[in-house]
């Protein structure tokens, strides 16, 4: 019966969001809500209660996010109306080589996503401290307790947590430590179970009380670099020693007369969105909430545009151009739009040099949480292990469960990896480079007020990432929708490759699916996909409501 209930509550969680009119949070996982709102609850701000939520779903959600992982941050600043973008993405190591993944020149990929040489040099405790440091209100220790809480007292195991460690079964169990702490007895924990983690709450603890400095020079550090030399990987003291953050100038662009503010490069989630969404405006049609077949056959059609534009020019802007001026200037984005037959599907073939061999996307497991105070700062905020459980190698005596970012890479540029994603030269492994990413935080400004927050907003999904975020961005601006509805509402996807339109069980109803295979369209049924987590402002009563994505197992947090 315990285990039902668990099961029944963990399955609609989303229902609980109603508005409130002090800040509200929105994560994957009630217990990181509840860290959100304990800090704005104790006076802190929307900064405070993003880095507390974020290492919460460290300790919480493994199979997403975590010490040893990366990503990306906006953060809008009511006090001056600054808008930031923060980069704590993970770097490839000094050692990292172009073709460190083949083998007689053919690319295996589960070396960039099992074990210690899929391991990036990681940023998350960097991260999460610096916007701490730089923006937050309350003393490091306070925001650090509620993580430390939820590793000394345990979790209960939820169908999400089970599903995903059976999925991953075979790489835990090849790490001991990963074994140990994620699995009983070799398998996935039953439901129900309390997981405890007392090596992380040690380092929890020891990070509270002094800073990133064990993590990037000190024990910590020492002990995950003898973990992963152990193991075969190449990532060094010295990587630890030289990572260092980056504030970026956030990418902005309009949709329906309100501004968005979003992740620049290496994100490539954000220009894709900007890039789509600039496609339909200038085609001049709906939106894809409307599920009119015009709007959607646009949409698929910007979609492939824009996903092609990334496979080809996405990369890290320190190592590539990566046009980004062009790809959303007016004329380029008229172009784009001139390639669209209304009558007709265009082949993805056409828009790449060679044929290549579709690969069935899996899908990545991120996190996102968004957030908006009382004040009205807002924290849109993006963290990642990549895979499932990341690389599945657990730092010894650390509790530090690493990632497999690597495999973000274009392992073998041209081919398509594991989850599908065709990327090309610009991508490629390089030491010190980070790899392009889908994560697609973004803020949605109000029409007529371009200072003030209506919508924060993010996702989950590897290449989903970016359709995700726009569909609830249209679903709220075009549909009219409220955010719990904008965020539960069946989506679609394309990617350029493989070659066919995803839909999940909600995303179409039958008659415009059918009128759309009818243009050329193929389609692939597919279980629902994303963890949109969203806050929205009203603009005439100030309340905020915060959704969580009925697909999994969030639940948002307020104040009244």
């Amino acid at each position: 019966m315990r285990t039902l209930l668990l099961a029944f509550l963990i399955a609609t969680p989303s229902l609980a969001a109603r508005p409130w009119s002090g800040g509200a949070v929105a994560a994957a996982h009630p217990l990181g809500s509840a860290a959100g709102r304990e800090m704005l609850d104790a006076g802190g701000n929307a900064v405070d209660a993003a880095v507390a939520t974020a290492f919460t779903m460290a300790v919480v959600g493994p199979y997403h996010s975590g010490l040893g992982g990366g990503g990306f941050a906006i953060v809008h600043l009511v006090k001056d109306g600054t808008d930031l973008a923060f980069d704590f993405r993970e770097v490839a190591p000094a050692k990292a080589s172009r073709d460190m993944y083949l083998v007689d020149g053919q690319l295996v990929p589960q070396k960039a996503t099992d074990g210690a040489l899929s391991i990036a040099v990681p940023g998350a405790v960097k991260g999460y401290l610096e916007l701490h440091a730089k923006y937050g209100k309350l003393p490091r220790a306070k925001v650090l307790a509620p993580a430390i809480r939820a590793a000394t007292q345990g979790f209960l195991v939820t169908p999400k947590y089970r599903d995903l460690a059976t999925k991953r079964q075979a790489c835990l169990q090849a790490d001991p430590e990963a074994a140990r702490i994620f699995l009983r007895n070799g398998v996935a924990p039953d439901l129900g179970v309390k997981l405890t983690q007392s090596d992380l709450a040690k380092t929890l603890t020891l990070i509270s009380k002094q800073g990133d400095a064990p993590f990037y020079t000190g024990a910590i550090g020492k002990a995950v670099v003898a973990t992963v030399e152990a193991a075969g990987g190449v990532l060094s003291l010295t990587d630890l020693q030289r990572y260092h953050t980056t504030w970026r100038a956030p990418l902005e662009g309009h949709y329906r007369g309100h501004r968005l503010v979003t992740m620049p490069p290496p994100s490539a989630g954000g220009l894709a969105m900007l890039e789509t969404f600039g496609i339909l405006e200038a085609r001049g049609v709906k939106g894809p909430a409307s599920r009119e077949v015009d709007a959607v056959h646009t949409f698929i059609e910007a979609l492939r545009l824009s996903y092609a534009d990334r496979g080809r020019l996405a990369g890290d802007p320190a190592f590539v151009e990566v046009p980004v001026a062009r790809l959303l200037s007016p004329a380029y984005l008229a172009e784009q739009s001139g390639k669209i037959d209304a009558r007709q599907a265009t082949r993805s073939s056409t828009l790449r040099p060679k044929e290549l061999e579709p690969v069935d996307p899996q899908k990545k497991n991120t996190t996102h949480i968004s957030v908006i105070d009382r004040e009205g700062n807002a924290v849109a905020l993006t963290t990642t292990i990549n895979y499932y459980f990341g690389s599945c190698v657990v730092a010894k005596g650390t509790g530090v469960l690493l990632n497999d970012e690597m495999d973000d890479f274009a392992a073998q540029p041209g081919v398509a990896n594991t989850f599908g994603l065709v990327m090309g030269e610009a991508n490629a492994i390089a030491p010190g480079k980070i790899p392009a990413s889908s994560m697609t935080p973004t803020l949605v400004f109000m029409k007529g007020r371009e200072k003030d927050v209506l919508l924060a907003v993010g996702s989950p999904g590897g290449s989903t990432i970016p359709t995700t975020v726009m569909q609830v961005i249209s679903n709220v601006l075009d549909g009219e929708l409220d955010v719990c509805r904008a965020v539960s509402r069946g989506r679609i996807h394309h990617q350029w490759l493989p070659d066919d339109v995803w839909v999940d069980p909600d995303g179409l109803d039958p008659a415009t699916q059918r009128a759309l295979e009818a243009l050329g369209h193929t389609f692939r049924r597919l279980p629902g996909w994303g963890d949109a987590e969203a806050v929205m402002v009203d603009p005439v009563t100030g309340l905020r409501t915060a959704a969580s994505d009925p697909r999994n197992e969030g639940q948002p947090a307020g104040q009244d």
